[in-house]
């Protein structure tokens, strides 16, 4: 379907931060569900899955939609020119990561090894910086604020809120925070977060979040992510305050935990000042729009 601007060269108007993890169905339904100006993206997922895309077409078009521009990685990011040919390194046999491992690489429903691309791109890493597409979020960040006023951060959240746990998905949110990017978040359902319902493992686990403890599918990216943090307490402090401070990610959902949340951000400040080393303070503004991310790598 030709719209006005496939016929245009334009630059999108919002990153989408997501999961790996999640289904793809989820991350379209999560797309269209802020194209549509919703929070939460249960209700589209379910037309989708039912395979009504003819009404979620007429609310686009009704809603203008349509004309959003989204960018994604997995669609802008070059696959064939890093990791198409396999699934990386596995790790050892008869561990947990392994277990992991091998259940990524396999069709839930076949249960069944995906296939890998056969195709002879050859492949950047981290030991071709330079030619490497996926080590320049920051960079792409930086060019799309400056090319579209109206540049924002999409944060697609799984179900499982692996995205939180994920680090290149929280590097790219300290990023847009620090270098003042809107930032909207788009949840399955609230439901989620209905304290009356559900117990508190998602709450302290959000609180305990570090870095430090983040996942990478390769074990490289994960290595030159933190090499590029300074100062990880202070990165970890302001990764919470993305995401339950006065004008965080989540903090509309969690309305109802309030009489919990000052024990817990109390414990999480000492557990950042015992981290910390000696005669080294963290800055008493942690909002100042500068990265907490050296400089991308050479």
């Amino acid at each position: 379907r030709e719209t006005r601007s496939s016929r245009l060269r334009v630059v999108p108007e919002h990153m989408v931060t997501h999961a790996w993890d999640n289904l793809f169905l989820h991350l379209v339904a999560a797309v269209i569900a802020d194209a549509l100006g919703a929070n939460e993206y249960e209700r589209i997922a379910g037309q989708l899955a039912d395979g009504d895309f003819e009404a979620v077409e007429t609310q686009m078009e009704e809603e203008g939609g349509m004309d959003q521009r989204y960018w994604i990685c997995a669609f802008c990011v070059n696959q064939h020119a890093g990791i198409c040919g396999g699934f990386g390194e596995p790790p050892p046999e008869d561990t947990l990561e392994y277990d992991t491992w091998d259940s990524k690489r396999r069709d839930t429903v076949t249960g069944e090894p995906f296939p890998s691309c056969p195709c002879k791109q050859p492949k950047c890493f981290n030991d071709s910086p330079e030619l490497c597409e996926m080590n320049k979020f920051d960079d792409m960040m930086s060019l799309l604020q400056k090319e579209s006023p109206e540049f924002r951060q999409l944060v697609a959240v799984d179900k499982k809120f692996v995205l939180f746990s994920r680090a290149w998905c929280v590097a790219e949110l300290v990023e847009a925070s620090l270098s003042c990017i809107p930032q909207n978040v788009q949840i399955f359902s609230p439901r989620q977060f209905d304290i009356k319902s559900a117990d508190l493992d998602l709450y302290k686990k959000l609180a305990r979040l570090t870095v430090a403890e983040c996942e990478a599918s390769r074990p490289e990216d994960k290595e030159a992510i933190l090499a590029r943090i300074p100062d990880i307490p202070e990165f970890d402090a302001h990764l919470q305050d993305i995401i339950f401070g006065r004008h965080g990610l989540l903090e509309k959902q969690f309305d109802g935990f309030g009489l919990i949340d000052a024990a817990v951000r109390t414990a999480r400040r000492s557990a950042v000042l015992l981290y910390d080393v000696p005669n080294k303070k963290l800055p008493k503004d942690l909002r100042t729009p500068r990265s907490t991310l050296s400089p991308s790598m050479p």
